[in-house]
């Protein structure tokens, strides 16, 4: 993985390939959401379009899906090793193709018909810097797209309470803080398309909701904050014996089930706008 630019947050989760796993289970909550953004923002058969903060590839495959055979996909993100794993995943998908750099320094030969990004401002030092360098990879009355976790609101809600669903939603609000995330890129993202000069966007906020024993959302938690454990300790937020990571997952579905209860992931917003014609 490339040097992290100076101002960015810490990528608390790091570089591992238990995240790069962590990060296609998280996919697979999010996939439908995504889908919906994706196709509401006009995403479709034959476009070309950008992924820019692609990592393992899940967003990239989506839009390839959504494009089709007769349309083209370029990936980009820092990361090598999982630029790797990314391209392993999208073989046969002629019209995908995958390049490492960073987003704030394209250089496009063509520009395309959309340009999207999934989890990616929220862990930028400048995020306005970003939009606008995208939005200018993007053709007039093309598509410009991000989808970001928003934490406003911390603990995720739950009820019943939930006193460990709770301890473990503030222990990842509050390294995520320590680490530089922007906690709000959802309520911002008006403010930030707007001041680079895009219309303003359209909004949305989905939030994954779910209780009873096949929840996928327990382990969800449980392997975030494992994957987020290192930074846990290094910061004094918690430790390897308060967390016990490997029985976490049970702990949160037998508090659940419990009282019948039901909890929430944090919302994953999103916004897009067309850049401006003439």
């Amino acid at each position: 993985m490339s040097e992290q630019p100076q101002g960015d947050a810490v990528y608390l989760p790091g570089d591992t390939e238990q995240e790069r796993q962590r990060l296609i289970e998280q996919a697979a909550i999010f996939r439908r959401f995504t889908e919906q953004f994706l196709v509401e923002a006009g995403i479709g058969r034959g476009m070309r379009v950008l992924d820019v903060g692609c990592s393992v590839g899940d967003v990239t495959l989506l839009v390839a899906e959504l494009v089709g055979p007769e349309g083209a996909v370029v990936g980009v993100d820092r990361d090598a090793r999982a630029l790797q794993l990314a391209r392993e995943r999208a073989a046969g998908h002629e019209q995908v193709t995958f390049a490492e750099g960073d987003l704030r320094e394209l250089a496009v030969d063509e520009p395309f018909d959309a340009a999207v990004g999934r989890l990616v401002l929220l862990y930028l030092g400048d995020p306005v810097t970003a939009i606008r360098r995208v939005a200018g990879s993007v053709r007039p009355g093309g598509v410009v797209g991000f989808q970001d976790l928003d934490f406003s609101t911390l603990p995720s809600r739950c009820w019943p309470p939930a006193p460990l669903f709770e301890r473990c939603t503030r222990w990842l609000g509050e390294v995520q803080r320590r680490a530089g995330m922007e906690m709000q890129m959802g309520l911002k993202y008006r403010w930030a398309f707007m001041e680079v000069g895009l219309p303003a966007p359209q909004l949305r906020m989905d939030v994954a909701v779910g209780g009873g024993p096949d929840f996928a959302g327990y382990q969800y938690i449980a392997n975030t904050v494992r994957s987020a454990l290192p930074l846990l300790e290094r910061l004094g937020v918690a430790t390897a014996v308060e967390v016990d990571i490997d029985t976490l997952a049970d702990r949160l579905r037998v508090e659940a089930e419990a009282g019948h209860g039901t909890i929430t992931l944090p919302p994953l917003a999103g916004a897009w706008a067309r850049t401006p014609v003439g």
